[in-house]
């Protein structure tokens, strides 16, 4: 039998030596563990406004597609762009009433046969050149219809038109639309008015995305208008943000002008 003064333990300075290792290993794992969990909060969160911004962009993009090119405009410092979504189009068989050809105003026209693809049939335009001949109290490229059939579209008063489309074509049009950015939210306004280009902020709008912002000192839309040999072509420049994160999108939009 060994005496108990033989007997082996642990000395004070081992113990602490212990729990010194194992404070240590702690603190290492500990912060492993938060340095994993914000890497992944971090990768979640870009990977959201990625998606958010991708589905913002992506929704804008097939709208402005639609468009009728000299129906974009920008407005409150490219803040805004405002556009004409072509509901349909085709051709018309006759020449109409034109300042050229001085034939009386006519609220008749008959045309190859179309169908509406996109939403209504509220207006239609003819030989449009610029904005300003479509965006007016009494426009000289757009009148309003009251009806269409298989072949003909009926205005809802007689018109003389500013020309005649080089083509003969006509487009039927919803009414104006816009996509502003107005503080830090995306909006998109489905119902404005063709009485001007501007765009009337206190209408109903469709809340796109929140934290967006303009990327550096570009416009969020810039626009290079079209003419009657040169397509148009819509920049968006957004970043949208949460926290300290953001994800910068950059998307040029052409849309085909087809006179």
């Amino acid at each position: 039998m060994r005496d108990l003064n033989e007997q082996q333990g642990f000395t004070l300075i081992e113990l602490i030596t212990v729990v010194v290792i194992l404070s240590i290993v702690a603190v290492i794992g500990s912060q492993f563990v938060v340095s994993s969990t914000q890497n992944y909060e971090t990768t979640r969160t870009r990977a959201l406004l990625v998606n958010t911004g991708r589905q913002a962009v992506e929704q804008m993009t097939r709208q402005l597609r639609i468009a009728l090119p000299y129906s974009l405009v920008t407005s409150a410092g490219d803040q805004c762009i405002k556009f004409m979504p072509i509901a349909a189009g085709g051709n018309y068989l006759t020449p109409v009433p034109d300042t050229a050809n001085g034939a009386a105003a006519n609220a008749n026209i008959t045309v190859s046969p179309f169908d509406v693809e996109y939403g209504s049939a509220q207006w239609v335009s003819i030989g449009a050149l610029s904005s300003a001949e479509l965006y007016a109290t009494n426009p000289v490229s757009l009148a309003p219809l009251t009806g269409t059939g298989a072949n003909s579209l009926t205005l809802s008063a007689p018109k003389q038109w500013q020309r005649n489309s080089i083509n003969r074509r006509f487009y039927v049009l919803n009414n104006p639309q816009a996509f502003c950015l107005v503080g830090t939210q995306l909006r998109f306004y489905p119902n404005q008015s063709t009485a001007n280009t501007n765009i009337d902020l206190s209408e109903d709008y469709e809340l796109m995305a929140e934290n967006v912002f303009a990327v550096d000192s570009r416009a969020p839309f810039a626009l290079s208008a079209g003419s009657e040999n040169r397509n148009a072509l819509v920049t968006i420049n957004l970043a949208f943000a949460s926290g300290p994160e953001r994800v910068d999108l950059t998307q040029e939009v052409m849309i085909r002008n087809v006179p």
